[in-house]
């Protein structure tokens, strides 16, 4: 039974000492995988109307003789910058990475030249293994224009490339430094979160171990592998179970669809504007389907569309809550009642220690009390790469990294996340959520996404504004929502602007750059 639970001072929950974590090396384990079950399919694409398949030994074999041609061009600790869309050739160039001693740098395929730039000077590559993005635009040609004296290969042609063939591996530890995640950059420049090969193999168990993933379990989920629910949550969860990757090369929800069905996949998930396309895409069955699990992971989960994943997927879902800078904080588990699935993001892993702290003085509030929450856990980064200020202002002297998320604890140990520090809307002296204003909205049947936001407003400070994609055949005004918002919330909470949209700007990791969206609701408020 594990020792983890509330402390009785407040809203702070204490770790197991006795929780297993990951010790390994990612490498170890992957040999591991080959030894033992060496047969079995680790990879699984779409190739042609078939399906294309690389088994644990075939994987091995692949990244050990990338990881010799990598260390042709750059030495252990080194990093190799990786841009394109989800292919097998990215997965081996991961695993690859992890047996040469190298740090990867997942780029997203979305930058512009700007970004990329900011992301050579800050990583300062030795490789960078280019590919196309998600349009099938070729980037190698932007790669070699910024790359200058760097060796650029085709990412595509990885497992052509040869170094050494009796060149020896290195044998580079737990403690090695592995990934540099970067964040979304919804708001300034985006930071590199450094992951050690632990951190990441760790984040990887936590996300599937809790959700009871198996080695005949086929994982099926379009998220991006430079976002860390693709790279740290995909491929190295899997690992850990030992199961199937079904890849995609990008997140398309029909085509998500035909794979649960070609791959026999039991498991799936992503960000909600993913699972909202898949349940509003005109191919979904009418009879749903049958699976083992779902998974949804993101700070603003509607409690309407948990409802219709437990419905549709005939599945227990499980809600998780990370960032990447700490993937794993907390989970709701399998036998968690559904109301808590669909209200709350479960209670911490008993590996972790949380704690929810008042954002001014920073001391520990209490149960129910809104803060921000702060983790420390062994899937936490070591750090911002090359960003010591940045690093300490995000984990303190203790240890403990602070989210920059808002939220709560009840009793029972679950915890609530109330949405962005950043992003809490203050009108008139009141705390608003955009959460609760969205989930709220999300219950109305004509609303298929929404994102609330703060706008200007020379009297209160803020209003809340409201923007608004309505499901595929149905109506519903700005009047009407305001009627049904104004029956289930406080007024203060009503938003008083509206705009209805096609489609919301959005990160490569499927979050809604809610600062640029809230400017495009300036000019209605000011006029």
């Amino acid at each position: 039974m594990s020792k983890a639970g509330l402390t009785g001072e407040g809203a702070l929950w204490r770790r197991d000492p006795d929780a297993p974590v990951m010790t390994c090396s990612i490498a170890a384990l992957l040999r591991q995988r080959a030894m033992e079950d060496g047969g079995r399919v680790a990879m699984t694409w779409r190739e042609g109307e078939g399906l294309g398949r690389m088994t644990y030994s075939e994987a091995l074999q692949a990244a050990e003789t990338a990881a010799r041609w990598m260390l042709t061009h750059a030495e252990p600790g080194d990093r190799v910058a990786v841009w394109g869309r989800n292919s097998w050739q990215w997965v081996i160039a991961e695993y690859a990475c992890a047996m040469a001693g190298l740090v990867i740098a997942s780029w997203n395929t979305s930058w512009t030249d700007y970004e990329v730039t900011h992301a050579l000077g800050l990583t300062e590559p030795k490789i960078i293994l280019a590919e196309a993005d998600t349009r099938g635009v070729d980037l190698m040609e932007r790669a070699r224009a910024l790359a200058g004296d760097r060796v650029v290969e085709n990412l595509a042609d990885l497992a052509t490339l040869r170094g050494a063939p009796d060149r020896p591996l290195p044998d580079p530890g737990p403690d090695a430094p592995f990934l540099i995640q970067f964040t979304s950059g919804t708001t300034g420049r985006a930071k590199g979160a450094l992951h050690l090969q632990r951190t990441a193999l760790n984040g990887g168990a936590l996300r599937v171990g809790d959700g009871g993933g198996a080695p005949d379990d086929v994982f099926l989920n379009g998220a991006p592998l430079h976002h860390m629910g693709g790279s740290i949550s995909l491929v190295l969860g899997v690992l850990v179970a030992g199961g199937t990757y079904a890849l995609m090369g990008r997140f398309d929800a029909g085509e998500l669809i035909r794979l649960i069905k070609d791959t026999g996949a039991t498991r799936t998930g992503g960000v909600p504007t993913m699972v909202i396309a898949v349940l509003e895409h005109p191919d979904f069955p009418k009879e749903g389907f049958q699976m083992r699990g779902m998974g949804i992971g993101a700070a603003d989960v509607p409690t309407p569309l948990i409802q219709r994943m437990i419905e549709a997927f005939r599945a227990p879902v499980a809600n998780t809550y990370g960032q990447s800078e700490c993937p794993m904080i907390s989970k709701t588990s399998p036998s968690d009642p559904v109301e808590m699935v669909v209200r709350s993001v479960g209670r911490p892993a008993p590996q972790n220690d949380v704690k929810v702290v008042d954002i001014a003085t920073g001391k520990t509030v209490g149960i129910g009390e809104v803060g921000e929450i702060c983790a420390r856990s062994p899937t936490q980064m070591h750090g911002y790469f090359n960003m010591p200020e940045a690093t300490a202002q995000t984990i303190d002297a203790e240890g403990w990294l602070h989210t920059g998320d808002l939220g709560s604890f009840d009793a029972e140990g679950y915890l609530y996340v109330r949405g962005r520090a950043r992003e809490t809307i203050i009108r008139g002296g009141e705390n608003i959520y955009p959460i609760e204003v969205e989930t709220v909205l999300m219950q109305h049947p004509a609303v298929g996404a929404v994102a609330a936001v703060g706008v200007p407003d020379p009297k209160w400070g803020h209003q809340v504004g409201a923007a608004i994609i309505l499901r595929e055949g149905m109506t519903a005004t700005a009047e009407e929502l305001d009627a049904f918002v104004r029956e289930r919330l406080a007024h203060f909470k009503a938003p008083r602007h509206w705009l209805f949209m096609d489609a919301f700007p959005m990160t490569a990791s499927g979050k809604v750059r809610k600062v640029e969206l809230a400017e495009s609701f300036i000019p209605a408020a000011a006029s």
